[in-house]
């Protein structure tokens, strides 16, 4: 009875072992590594397996398979053919009986038998791994294993396919367990980034908040030169007052997104508050910009034309107010200052328009 303790305690080794290397995964940050990581752990992980040999009688060498069963579904057949090295280079220096056939049946085979069932996604957490595959994978190592002994031995005993079925039994609950582990530390980390998401975005309109826009303007502005732009929505309380506010909260996750289509790729718009969006521009050069912020003018014109002043009705345009970084490492609520006075003189001069901040003589455009 205690040969089978043997195969129990190597899987709980195995479980826990994958629990320590999801926990250091976890606190440390890792990610760039892991393409060297995962192969190294892995192949260790295997070769702990074979420290202790199970008994002849299971007809198993070891449990050296199941670190390369999670190899390939999580990471894909080139880090599960590079965790084999390991294992296999340490069964050639104990000069195990069949060597290459062991390596080629409990190491490679494995590794591309779980490839098969490998996601992309199942690497990088948005995805988690699901429980049948490891029930697949398992059950096909099964059928191999009883295929290969009997073209060996040319023949099958039940006393040979009983100790096989427990060997099955004792992969498939260690497997189920490695898994769920991984799945449920994805959700962790999937949760996490959701509430990350959340305390940097705006709620309503989808774009990031004013918090998220400061932080990556202020490091922005510390390495180049660049510009803001203050955004704000015409005629939005009359807009508010003639349609409600429902259509008001509407309007504004409409102007985010003709915002969002139509910035440079890489610039960021964030909402500001209220009726306000503000953009922060790698472009600094006044007639680029001119054309970058008649361009958006325009867009969100062209958006509303349909609801542009019948029966009165409020006309929905938007007013910009520019301003450039004269040196790198300014101040960026100075910068926005200067922007959101510069977009007071656009509402003052009448609306659906651009102006630059410059000083105490405004360059008004359009």
């Amino acid at each position: 009875m205690n040969e089978y303790l043997i195969p129990l305690t190597s899987a709980c080794t195995l479980v826990t072992l994958n629990y320590i290397a999801i926990k250091v995964r976890g606190k440390m940050l890792i990610e760039s590594y892991e393409h060297l990581l995962a192969p190294l752990l892995t192949g260790l992980a295997s070769i702990i397996m074979m420290l202790e040999p199970l008994p002849q009688t299971l007809g198993l060498i070891d449990l050296r398979s199941l670190p390369m069963f999670m190899a390939g579904l999580r990471y894909g057949l080139p880090v599960a053919l590079l965790s084999t090295i390991l294992p296999a280079g340490y069964s050639f220096i104990l000069h195990e009986n069949h060597g290459i056939f062991i390596v080629a049946q409990d190491l490679i085979a494995p590794a591309l038998l779980s490839s098969l069932f490998h996601n992309k996604e199942y690497r990088n957490g948005f995805l988690d791994i699901p429980i049948r595959h490891g029930l697949q994978i398992c059950t096909l190592v099964f059928i191999v294993r009883l295929v290969t002994h009997a073209y060996q031995a040319h023949s099958l005993s039940l006393e040979y396919a009983a100790d096989q079925l427990f060997m099955l039994f004792i992969m498939m609950a260690a497997f189920i367990l490695i898994v769920a582990m991984v799945n449920d530390e994805n959700k962790n980390w999937r949760l996490q980034r959701q509430l990350e998401l959340q305390a940097n975005q705006d709620g309503l309109t989808h774009l990031p908040n004013l918090r998220s826009f400061i932080s990556i303007a202020s490091n922005a502005m510390r390495k180049r030169k660049v510009s803001i732009m203050m955004i704000d929505i015409d005629n939005f309380k009359l807009y508010n007052d003639y349609y409600g506010h429902l259509e008001g909260d509407q309007l504004l996750r409409d102007i985010a997104s003709v915002l969002r289509h139509h910035i440079n790729e890489q610039d960021y718009v964030a909402r500001y508050g209220g009726e306000e969006f503000v953009l922060l521009s790698t472009e600094i050069d006044p007639l680029q910009l001119a054309v970058y912020a008649e361009r958006l003018c325009t867009s969100v014109a062209d958006r509303f034309l349909d609801k542009s002043n019948p029966n009165n009705k409020p006309s929905i345009t938007i007013s910009i107010g520019i301003s450039i970084t004269q040196t790198p490492q300014a101040e960026l609520q100075h910068i926005i200052s200067e922007a959101d006075y510069a977009l007071y003189e656009s509402k003052h001069n009448g609306k659906n328009r651009f102006t630059f901040y410059n000083g105490a003589n405004m360059d008004n455009q359009k």
